[in-house]
């Protein structure tokens, strides 16, 4: 399958509507200083995935088998309106018009416009800067036929709108959101470069999830196509399941070679025994770039004793319950900035660890599974009643700009866990962001004495991830 043109226009389009709805959802009037854990109505029960997991009748009935998982994500990766990318399937074969026609969606999009916009040291991006980018981007050097190359990813990266470490904010003062970032790629992601900056520093490439541009020495070259492609195709795979783990180069554990995260994966090479390092590590592959950009493969060491599995885990209520806890209290950060999480790579973390193809950002994660009822527009008791029938720990609750993780009920409330900057709320002369900044336990009335009301009140779509069974379309609720 191949992405066309106009799949890359409204994937550009979707990231704008993105970054715009967000803005507007956390933007303060004035900020106070961050809230201590937990937040109200969240006693320190409720911080522990067994208070929720308990709730569930059978929660460790499996809600797919790995079959139904490989059936969804098949059919989420055909679906256009989820500016997915199949990226093995990629055409190799591209003419200067296409490569500068993603171009200028970029520009377009993120570049200059009469909205002023700031950088790292305060000062607003002049016309000497736009101009100087524009440079770097390098369009001229595109030739009237390209021929695109396939590689993998080396290490953590950050994935760019344009070829600059610069960043492009709203204010002096915003440093945490960053209009140029767009997310971060794990090791070992399969991409499709197009081209190369002017400096040299940068690579233009497809990502599963997004397109960009990421430093050059983070990107190996396959001298084959197919190189890379096996290399992510292989069955036998050691699946992070922790927050963080470290992958050394060496059995003893002492040279780091990477940090990998929830959700990603490695080919599993084998379980060492005997004498070598009697048994304490798992040995995968890990792609490494030579001088000359080319791909090559080298053995990793990860203890036993980490956050991992052979294979992708069972998917069962109690899982995601443990996997979503596995993150709480860890720092929000836009776009993956600073090496964090926001809201929308929270869940698609946690639902990588069961195999499951997420979309990078949260109205389009709210379009994948079952819609269990229309919320958007609803009053408050109808929402209510929507949320009665949401299986907890599989179900996914969206407002404008914002996605959280559905835990359940207790003594009238709903409950969620999800990554927030901050919330709203009115104070004695002005509008309040109460800044939380964390992956945190909620319930839905947060926010509720701001002016856009509670997460309730806002919240436009229930889906449940999971297969629809006749008239049993929700199981396990409680």
């Amino acid at each position: 399958m191949e992405v066309s043109l106009d799949i890359v226009n409204r994937r550009a389009l979707g990231r704008l509507i993105f970054v715009i709805a967000t803005f507007l959802f956390l933007w303060p009037i004035a900020e106070v200083p961050g809230k201590t854990h937990p937040l109200p109505h969240v006693s320190p029960a409720m911080e522990r995935p067994e208070f929720w997991i308990d709730k569930v009748r059978n929660p460790t009935n499996v809600l797919l088998r790995p079959d139904q998982i490989q059936k969804m994500n098949d059919e989420i990766l055909k679906r256009s309106d989820l500016y997915l990318s199949r990226v093995k399937d990629l055409k190799e074969d591209w003419t200067r018009e296409e490569l500068l026609e993603l171009l200028k969606e970029d520009w377009q999009g993120f570049g200059k416009t009469s909205e002023i916009r700031f950088g790292r040291n305060g000062q607003a991006l002049n016309e000497s800067f736009w101009k100087e980018l524009e440079k770097n981007v390098h369009a001229e050097g595109i030739k009237g036929q390209n021929q695109v190359l396939f590689g993998l990813i080396v290490k953590r990266t950050d994935i760019r709108v344009f070829p600059t470490e610069e960043p492009s904010l709203s204010s002096p003062a915003s440093g945490d959101f960053d209009r140029f970032q767009h997310s971060m790629i794990s090791p070992g992601s399969l991409v499709a470069l197009y081209h190369v900056s002017k400096d040299e520093g940068w690579v233009y490439l497809q990502a599963p999830f997004i397109r960009g541009w990421v430093k050059r020495d983070a990107v190996a070259v396959g001298s084959e196509k197919r190189i890379a492609v096996q290399y992510v195709e292989e069955r036998e795979r050691l699946v992070i399941t922790g927050d963080f783990v470290t992958l050394f180069r060496d059995s003893s554990f002492q040279e780091e070679a990477f940090v990998a995260q929830m959700g990603d994966s490695f080919p599993l090479s084998r379980l060492l025994q005997g004498n070598r390092v009697d048994g304490k590590a798992y040995v995968v592959g890990i792609p490494s770039r030579e001088k000359n950009g080319r791909l090559i493969f080298q053995e990793a060491y990860i203890s036993k004793r980490a956050d991992v599995h052979p294979g992708f885990l069972p998917y069962t209520q109690a899982n995601v319950a443990r996997q979503a806890f596995k993150m709480l209290h860890q720092p929000y950060g836009w776009g993956e900035m600073f090496g964090r999480r926001d809201c929308s790579r929270f869940i698609m973390d946690i639902f990588a660890t069961f195999g499951i193809v997420m979309p990078r950002n949260s109205m389009l994660q709210a379009r994948v599974g079952i819609d269990l009822g229309p919320a958007e527009g609803k009053n408050i008791r109808e929402k209510r009643a929507i949320l009665e029938q949401a299986p907890p720990l599989a179900s996914t609750l969206r407002l404008p700009g914002h996605i959280m993780l559905y835990l359940g009920k207790q003594k009238g409330r709903y409950y969620v866990i999800h990554s927030i900057w901050g919330f709203q709320n009115s104070g004695r002369s002005e509008v309040n962001l109460e800044k939380v900044g964390a992956v945190v336990v909620s319930d839905l009335s947060l926010g509720e004495g701001g002016p856009n009301g509670s997460l309730l009140k806002r919240l436009t779509d229930i889906r449940f991830i999971g297969e629809e069974r006749g008239s049993q379309k929700h199981p396990n609720s409680p």
